[in-house]
């Protein structure tokens, strides 16, 4: 089975497929693997970074939300620590010895009035206030009043004590109230005013508090004119277990709000503080405008209230769409951190419960501040495998720049010399003369061309040879009378050495190639039938010799004018078809018959030149022609690539 063949390619192209192959192609799968490692590696590794970023972010946040909430509650704790021990004081002057003296300038601001309550005066020396309203049903207990005003030093106290608190009261059961800094009660509050009806007093009751615990109220408004408030009450007992009042110190709601807009939360979150049920005590203005709020009025504070008038929450998380569907968590649990959507925008949530009152802290951070830092590291990975694909583009298009000019180069190297070798073979074909060629850089290169020039320099001697040869042999042929003879097998022509017309006793002017049918006129008609046989055989026996004798006779001058003839009409057919003078001789197609040559489709011209011929063989014996008895010798010196022959050579020798 032959091989397929493949297609030829130039130099240039056969260097770059090998460098592309051999370079290009392995370097590419090297570095598009690396990239791919790279990008993969790249990915787990910022994935593994983002989450721990993230998560340190989010424990960030916990610790920092845990920081604030310890902080308030530890204000917070503190706060009811003073209330406690206002509590405690408090419940041991109320049951003092009613002989406990008091002093007389206490005694001389504190007067009833015609409205039936009996109220303190204000002096210069920085002393609480008291008021003892005007109940049907309750007894003024002046006595008691008096020796209440000894607790004014420690409320004093209290309220320097911590900045958060703004004042602070003890209200004894018979609804007696004692207050610091001073407040000109009689006046602002009414006579029959009813502590009863406030929180800060039924809450820490036994009926709402048998616990005896410190409380914490909702958010009211100070019957005092001091705005929003929360307070820390504290009951205080007899050693019998008689209810005999409470002690409370106030913060403002304002002071709880500056209190929560002061922490300092990272990534610009906010925070919120809500009570144990989930309704918001303070709400800075950043959760108001996020979560869509309105603002609370601030109560007028000379618009008194003669009832507890609770603070409405701006937020329940139970109620609002952001946290409906976490408020049971951050209800039940003391901490969390989950994530809510507000407005498609992504925040993180982290609350923790205050241990003293059940409060609850909560914050709110956007998750894109929270994660900016993560995520522009991850950006600048991202960046970092952009730039390394478009270097490896760069890369990759300035090597195939630099491998098409280096392509260019080798094959110039290769090409041009062998350009040159095959360009000085061809004339070493041709038989001209040819120059030594350069060295080229190129072992290869230069041992072919020392190959080529070595061959040169063979022929060169070989073709003297030659020369001297057939010079010899002509001169041999000469000196014989023996005539050489070629035949080229395909056009039918035969060429002849001038030695033949001599045998023959021609007069030298005779043509030296004929066609084998013009040949064919000059040999006796006995032996034209051998002369074929000869010639079939020298065919196709494959460059046996063969021989044969026959008679040939001298051209007369009507042959030669025949042949003449017939060649320029020859010229004139080539030269209507555009192939004149293109050797006339040779461009007769001619067939060889059973029994003898003659020219393809022309049957008349045959039985012509056969009566042409038996005319002229009568007129030779009429005339008395001479015949030369020759022995012809060949054989086939040339065959095609298919075995087939193209040239017959050999010798004619006179037979004396």
């Amino acid at each position: 089975m032959s091989e397929s063949k493949q297609p030829a390619v130039t130099i240039k192209k056969w260097v770059w497929r090998a460098l592309f192959t051999s370079t290009m192609i392995p370097l590419l799968l090297v570095e598009t693997a690396l990239v791919a490692v790279y990008f993969v590696s790249n990915d787990e590794i910022r994935d593994a970074n983002l989450n721990y970023l993230q998560s340190q972010s989010s424990s960030e946040l916990n610790l920092a939300m845990l920081r604030e909430a310890k902080s308030l509650s530890q204000q917070l704790e503190h706060v009811q620590n003073l209330s406690r021990g206002l509590g405690a004081q408090a419940g041991e002057l109320a049951m003092g010895d009613a002989s406990t003296g008091v002093a007389a300038r206490e005694i001389a601001r504190h007067t009833s009035l015609p409205s039936g309550v009996w109220a303190s005066q204000q002096t210069a020396d920085n002393q609480g206030s008291g008021f003892y309203p005007a109940l049907p049903g309750l007894e003024q207990d002046i006595p008691l009043a008096l020796r209440m005003t000894a607790v004014d030093p420690i409320m004093r106290s209290v309220v320097s004590s911590h900045s958060a608190v703004v004042q602070s009261f003890v209200t004894m059961a018979d609804c007696y109230v004692r207050l610091f800094p001073y407040v000109d009660l009689a006046s602002l509050v009414p006579a029959d005013h009813d502590c009863r009806d406030f929180s800060f007093f039924y809450l820490a009751a036994p009926e709402a508090n048998p616990t005896r615990n410190t409380i914490w109220t909702d958010i009211y408004e100070d019957p005092a004119g001091n705005g929003w408030m929360a307070s820390a009450v504290s009951p205080f007992y007899s050693e019998q277990g008689e209810f005999l009042g409470v002690a409370g110190v106030d913060m403002t709601l304002d002071v709880i709000v500056n209190q929560v807009l002061a922490m300092e939360l990272p990534w610009q979150g906010f925070a919120m503080l809500f009570d144990a049920e989930g309704r918001s005590l303070a709400v800075p203005r950043a959760g108001e405008q996020l979560l869509s709020l309105l603002p609370l009025e601030i109560p007028d504070a000379n618009d008194l209230q003669e009832e507890d008038v609770i603070r409405p929450a701006q937020l329940e998380l139970k109620g609002h769409g952001v946290f409906k569907r976490l408020a049971p968590r951050i209800l039940e649990q003391r901490r969390g951190l989950e994530s809510v959507n507000v407005a498609g925008a992504p925040y993180k949530v982290a609350w923790e419960r205050l241990p003293g009152n059940g409060w609850i802290m909560l914050s709110m951070v956007e998750e894109s501040a929270v994660f900016f830092r993560t995520a522009e590291i991850g950006r600048n990975f991202q960046l970092v495998g952009m730039a390394l694909v478009g270097g490896l583009i760069l890369f990759y298009f300035t090597f195939f720049i630099l491998m098409s000019w280096r392509t260019h180069h080798i094959s110039r190297r290769l090409s041009v010399p062998l350009a040159e070798l095959r360009e000085r073979l061809h004339r070493i074909g041709m038989g001209a003369e040819v120059e030594s060629a350069g060295g080229s850089g190129i072992v290869e290169l230069d041992d072919a061309n020392a190959t080529a020039e070595e061959m040169y320099q063979r022929l060169r001697q070989t073709q003297k040879e030659l020369q001297s040869s057939e010079r010899r042999l002509l001169d041999s042929l000469e000196a014989s009378g023996d005539s050489l003879w070629e035949v080229d097998i395909p056009e039918r022509i035969v060429h002849i050495h001038p030695n033949l017309w001599k045998m023959l006793g021609a007069s030298g002017h005779e043509p030296l190639a004929m066609r084998e049918m013009d040949f064919d006129r000059l040999i006796h008609p006995e032996d034209l039938e051998q002369v074929h046989a000869l010639r079939h055989k020298i065919i196709t026996t494959y460059g046996e010799s063969c021989e044969c004798q026959y008679r040939m006779r001298a051209p007369q001058e009507e042959d030669l004018q025949q042949i003449e003839a017939m060649g320029m009409n020859e010229a004139d057919m080539d030269a209507e078809t555009g192939n004149a003078g293109d050797k006339p001789l040779q461009q007769r197609s001619l067939a060889a018959g059973d029994g003898g040559v003659r020219e393809e489709g022309a049957q008349e011209v045959d039985e012509r030149e056969r009566g042409e011929r038996g005319e002229r063989e009568s007129g030779d014996r009429a005339s008395g022609t001479q015949w030369v008895l020759l022995s012809s010798r060949g054989r086939v010196v040339s065959w095609d690539a298919e075995g087939n022959a193209l040239k017959a050579a050999g010798m004619h020798i006179r037979i004396r």
